[in-house]
């Protein structure tokens, strides 16, 4: 499945279904975020909302607020994904941005952090 392709949100969806640590992590969480491909504006961006550690929506872009906003190129979604790159070391690299409450995402980093870090268990072509 391509990256952020309509078959690869589902499969995460899925991942993150069966993640129960994850879920666990984020029991008192309620928000959204949108993963990004900075360098690829053909590929539709993912938006996930979630509701007490549940996905609630995922798809393109509803209209909904955006509360953490994340993006990358192809390929450095690519190194993350596969392993090559930590998420930590990510967030500082050049072409990785990411807008949204600092103090909130601290509150939830294990539990973002393992919410990328999930990627890399769906079967991915890049």
């Amino acid at each position: 499945m391509t990256f952020l392709s309509p078959e690869w949100c589902d499969a995460y969806v899925e991942a993150w279904k069966n993640n129960e640590e994850l879920k666990k992590g984020l029991k008192k969480f309620t928000g959204n975020f949108v993963y990004r491909i900075s360098d690829k504006e053909e590929v539709a961006p993912l938006q996930v909302n979630v509701e007490k550690g549940e996905i609630t929506y995922h798809g393109t872009l509803n209209g909904d607020k955006i509360e953490f906003d994340m993006w990358a190129p192809f390929d450095g979604w690519r190194q993350v994904v596969q392993g090559e790159l930590s998420v930590k070391k990510a967030m500082m690299a050049k072409g990785f941005g990411f807008k949204g409450s600092k103090i909130k995402a601290a509150m939830y980093m294990g539990s973002f952090e393992r919410s990328i870090n999930m990627m890399g268990t769906i079967e991915t072509e890049f």
